[in-house]
């Protein structure tokens, strides 16, 4: 009888302790000014190597498995086929725009961050000959963002 009673006062205090311990907190939210500033700077870089017709500095902003579903084109799968389109854009591009990109919404989750934004692409006055907009898909590999999966159109011309 003895043995029962230490029995079950050493369930109870099991079960008394391990019922009162607190739930570990929630994981503390995302910096989102931190992680657009982040996004902003690989925008600014992507403008950069696009204005200099850089197609390998622009790879610098995807996955190696990224997908891109880009504007009036097929889907294109794989950094290679990326940057592949990305040259034949460059070759037959005979305004020399430039183009410039603004985050203009940031959620994030995890090492998942998706991002909207602007597009405006300039000729060489200065003036404004196309805009679009687009939306992003990066996930944190290796302690910094690459784009998993974009997807941008251009705006209606006028």
């Amino acid at each position: 009888m003895k043995s029962t009673n230490l029995l079950l006062a050493v369930a109870v205090s099991v079960f008394s302790f391990t019922s009162c311990q607190q739930a570990p907190p929630p994981p503390a939210a995302p910096d989102l000014a931190k992680i657009r500033t982040e996004i902003q700077a690989m925008e600014n870089a992507y403008a950069e190597a696009w204005n200099a017709r850089n197609a390998a500095a622009v790879m610098a902003y995807y996955a190696d498995d990224a997908v891109s579903l880009a504007n009036n084109s097929p889907i294109l799968t794989g950094k290679e086929a990326i940057m592949n389109d990305l040259k034949k854009q460059f070759e037959s591009d005979t305004t020399k725009m430039t183009a410039s990109f603004e985050v203009l919404d940031i959620f994030a989750a995890g090492d998942l961050v998706v991002e909207t934004g602007k597009s405006t692409f300039k000729v060489a006055s200065g003036s404004v000959a196309l805009t679009g907009k687009y939306m992003s898909l990066f996930e944190k590999r290796d302690g910094k963002y690459v784009c998993i999966r974009d997807c941008y159109n251009n705006d209606k011309k006028e």
